[in-house]
């Protein structure tokens, strides 16, 4: 083996490694967004009478169904739900733990923090789409 491929060699597995420890990474900050906005929207759109005007509880009670065995290599997220009039915000966190990457790097040993927010908007999709259709319609006519 020449010293070329001394060199070559490990810096290009370690190249791999590393794209897909990053992969990994990516992929859980996807999966947790689209978590945290199908939390937000199943509350907000929620007609249940067993959490009648509590989207909260709703968020609360569905969380561990939703998020599902999806998170590995990575701790289990908490999601928090917090109301402010009609609007509905989710937020989740977790930590993506790899013990060959925090060995290598110093700075990372605590693992990769995640912090996602989504938020949405409670309204009778119906009556909201016929108020735009009408106020369309009341423009055409002039």
């Amino acid at each position: 083996m020449t010293v070329e491929a001394a060199f070559v060699v490990p810096t290009v597995i370690f190249v791999f490694a590393a794209l897909i420890y990053f992969s990994n990474y990516l992929y859980t900050r996807c999966v947790l967004a689209q978590d945290c906005y199908i939390l937000a929207f199943r509350a907000a759109s929620c007609t249940d009478s067993a959490y009648g005007d509590d989207p909260g509880g709703y968020v609360m009670n569905r969380c561990s169904k939703v998020a599902g065995n999806k998170y590995y290599g990575s701790n289990r997220p908490c999601f928090r739900a917090i109301v402010r009039g009609k609007e509905i915000e989710v937020s989740a966190n977790t930590v993506v733990r790899h013990s060959v990457v925090s060995n290598v790097f110093g700075p990372l040993r605590s693992g990769w923090k995640l912090d996602v927010t989504q938020k949405a908007k409670k309204r009778e999709y119906a009556e909201h789409i016929r108020t735009i259709k009408r106020i369309k319609d009341i423009g055409l006519k002039e």
